[in-house]
């Protein structure tokens, strides 16, 4: 990625073909197709590139297994292909991972429809599926796999196989792959108004949040990829626009692995007929997630008390021995997903009746928590004011596919742009700047045996190659260059203090947030340990941005407070004002 400097001083003076405003995965994804075509594009960011729902996400590449409760089969084959794409593009980062259902003793019913469903799941998943389709599991089999699950509650259980990411690095490696292929990305910009000429939007008013000053961008198309943002942004384009968007908020708690003994992710029916996943995420546990509209601050979505404790007690449902407390909880955070304002039809079809007292009971519960489960999660791309393409919705999963379809959209109105472009090439763009599969092979290898030569510990360099890519091996020179880089930044976790300085010079890192939060992902593991490491990363950014003492003091009060604020969930801790 080019400096700020060198982004700011080009916008200012040319015309791009395509402005992307969004720097979420959607966003990142718009880039990177439009990039592969040889159109010139700039993404502007108002925050830091995911900071947003982006990386707040369960952090799955799925195929949406419950979307088949509602007849979403399209969707849900969709979703499949591109799960396994993803997984061919980005081996590093996108992983497979087994999940288990487990099956109560009084669910007969509810199995039987399961294995239906999980048939059907490797069905349309085709070809792509592999060795990775779905098992019963009788129920030793099922404790052996989650030891902690209650013997006198479940008997059986399915596994079936999903795969597993870490949403913001993805965002940041899409990014980087997009400005491999020569577009422009620069965070903290902000885009005040748009510029017109004769009804059809030309550029926009942008503040460099960072720097304080204001620059005008001009482009030929404009993509609003701002996801919850996206209908405000649209009101500064016509102040008669009809929002579109419905915030959905969305809890996810941390617990040591500790606290509640499983080798497989788990895949639990609540009582009031959704899902919440157990997932083994980066030396910890995620449980998660809450499903509920949201009318709060969308630039600030923070979990409560009421939200940590439902996802303690539907995990507690399925325990019999040693049960979650809040006193287990090590982070918390919150997310909003822009779903579409409209509903997903109920399916036609014949239902047991305990399942349809289930589902009538859910629909209740539904009307007093503000539930936001039965609204669709499909994305729509549309046709905003002044020529503006918005993207509404979607998943974590599909987001190339979007893109893909966005910038379809976009060439066919300008066909004096198309003709002269390539097709989308992102199919076949490998994630992380590895040329290929082989390649992949040879240079992790490479890496490894050059970490092993400066005592980075194995599971340091697994989160090194797993985060980065091929980028890894800058990280590992750092620690070459200097190895007091190679201590770990929190106790508990892999990632070193050599990544501090590899972000700031070539991720756009400006903030301690921005690492602790987004590039390494500590803020969201462990929030205690993440508060305690503050100082000594403050000390280092100092040094690397060169911060006087008093912007390091507002910079480490800043990241305290956001820690403060999300631990008031589950501690005994003042939320501070943000």
């Amino acid at each position: 990625m080019k400096s700020r400097n060198q982004i700011l001083e080009s916008a200012s003076v040319r015309e791009f073909d395509l402005l992307v405003i969004g720097g979420g995965i959607v966003g990142a994804g718009v880039a990177q197709d439009a990039a592969s075509r040889g159109l010139s594009v700039l993404l502007v960011e108002r925050d830091d590139f995911a900071s947003g729902t982006s990386s707040r996400t369960t952090k799955l590449i799925h195929g949406g297994l419950r979307y088949l409760e509602q007849l979403k089969v399209n969707l849900t084959k969709e979703l499949c292909h591109e799960r396994a794409l993803l997984e061919q593009l980005a081996p590093h980062l996108v992983k497979d991972f087994s999940f288990i259902l487990p099956i109560a003793k009084d669910e007969k019913f509810f199995g039987l429809k399961a294995k239906v469903g999980l048939t059907l799941y490797d069905f349309l998943a085709g070809g792509n599926s592999g060795n990775h389709r779905h098992e019963s599991l009788n129920q030793k089999e099922l404790l052996e796999a989650a030891p902690a699950l209650s013997s006198d509650l479940v008997n059986s259980g399915l596994r079936f196989h999903d795969c597993i990411t870490d949403d913001s690095r993805l965002v940041l490696e899409v990014i980087k792959s997009a400005c491999g292929d020569g577009a422009m990305a620069v965070n903290y910009m902000e885009v005040l108004d748009f510029i017109t000429d004769d009804g059809v939007i030309t550029g926009a008013k942008c503040k460099d949040r960072y720097a304080g000053n204001e620059i005008s961008i001009r482009c030929k198309m404009i993509v609003n990829a701002a996801g919850v943002w996206t209908d405000d942004l649209l009101l500064k384009a016509n102040p008669q626009w009809k929002s579109r968007v419905v915030p959905a908020k969305g809890v996810h708690i941390m617990v040591p692995p500790s606290a509640f003994e499983t080798n497989n992710a788990l895949f639990l029916p609540t009582g009031d007929g959704r899902y919440v996943f157990v997932v083994p995420w980066q030396r910890a546990l995620m449980i998660g997630t809450t499903d509920t509209s949201f009318k709060g601050d969308l630039n600030q979505p923070l979990p409560n008390r009421d939200e940590v404790q439902y996802l303690i007690n539907c995990v507690n449902r399925y325990t019999s021995g040693r049960k979650l407390t809040v006193k287990d909880v090590i982070a918390a955070w919150a997310g909003v997903r822009p779903l579409i304002n409209e509903p997903v039809p109920a399916p036609k079809v014949d239902m047991h009746p305990k399942e349809a007292a289930k589902l009538a009971h859910a629909e209740s519960s539904d009307a007093g928590t503000g539930s936001t489960a039965n609204l669709s999660r499909e994305h729509q791309i549309i046709e905003g004011p002044g020529g503006i393409i918005a993207m509404i919705g979607g998943k974590l999963t599909n987001y190339r596919l979007m893109a893909t379809q966005a910038l379809d959209k976009l060439t066919a109105r300008h066909p004096e742009i198309a003709a002269s472009k390539n097709q989308s090439r992102t199919r076949r763009m490998m994630i992380g700047g590895w040329a290929d599969k082989n390649d992949f092979l040879t240079q992790t290898a490479a890496i490894a045996a050059k970490a092993r030569k400066f005592s980075i510990e194995p599971a340091t360099l697994d989160h090194l190659i797993s985060s980065y890519g091929k980028d890894a091996q800058m990280i590992v020179d750092l620690v070459e260059q200097d190895p007091t880089l190679n201590e770990r930044v929190c106790p508990d976790f892999p990632p070193i203090m050599a990544e501090i300085p590899f972000c700031v010079a070539n991720e756009m890192a400006v903030s301690l947030e921005d690492l602790l939060f987004r590039r390494m992902r500590l803020g969201m593991l462990h929030q205690i340990q993440c508060r305690a490491a503050g100082p000594k990363v403050a000390s280092l950014m100092q040094s690397l941005l060169n911060w006087d003492s008093s912007r390091a003091a507002l910079e480490l009060q800043a990241l305290e407070r956001t820690l403060d604020a999300h631990m008031a969930s589950f501690r005994d801790v003042a939320a501070p004002v943000l």
